[in-house]
């Protein structure tokens, strides 16, 4: 029962309205717990849960999966509005792609975002250290898109006279570690 207490996903938020960290758990929606604390939190949800378990199997029933372990076979049923599936076929179509391949690109962009605005802020804070080491770019906070990838903008090479273009999509010469 140990392993399975440990797998379960705990989300641990502070509520201004309750002015306390609360306790959650994914594979029991129903349960929540309190503290002063986020570490009183988590520690109180672990417990609601051993004893939830317990109960479940008392009464002969099985306790869920951790998500951790569940097999997602990739199939989903997805109930539209008739003119929300019109309008993604229509889109699809202009995209070139079929409707289920235009619907996994939107989710997919959607569950990967802030994986990318991350990615990016690490690969612009890391240009803007070799800039400061080399002295010869300038980067400005914000991002490019072309060809569905974000690229840091950057200034031009001084003395250069290479467009902000040019350098923006220039190959790389070697590699910045993040």
């Amino acid at each position: 029962m140990k392993d399975m207490v440990e797998k379960y996903e705990y989300h641990i938020f502070y509520s201004d309205e309750d002015d306390a960290y609360i306790g959650t758990v994914a594979e029991f929606p129903y349960l929540s717990s309190f503290d002063d604390t986020p570490e009183g939190a988590y520690k109180n949800i672990k417990d609601i849960v051993k004893e939830g378990i317990e109960i479940l199997k008392e009464e002969g029933k099985e306790p869920p999966v951790p998500l951790i372990d569940r097999e997602f076979k990739g199939n989903i049923s997805l109930r539209l509005s008739p003119e929300t599936h019109r309008m993604a076929a229509q889109r699809a179509r202009e995209e070139g792609c079929s409707l289920n391949q235009f619907l996994t690109s939107l989710i997919e962009r959607n569950l990967y975002s802030n994986l990318v605005e991350k990615a990016t802020s690490q690969l612009v804070s890391a240009v803007s250290k070799a800039a400061v080491v080399c002295n010869s770019v300038t980067v400005s906070s914000f991002v490019h898109k072309q060809n569905n990838l974000y690229w840091p903008v950057v200034g031009s090479d001084v003395g250069s006279g290479r467009s902000l273009n040019e350098v923006a999509f220039m190959q790389p010469q070697g590699t910045v570690e993040l």
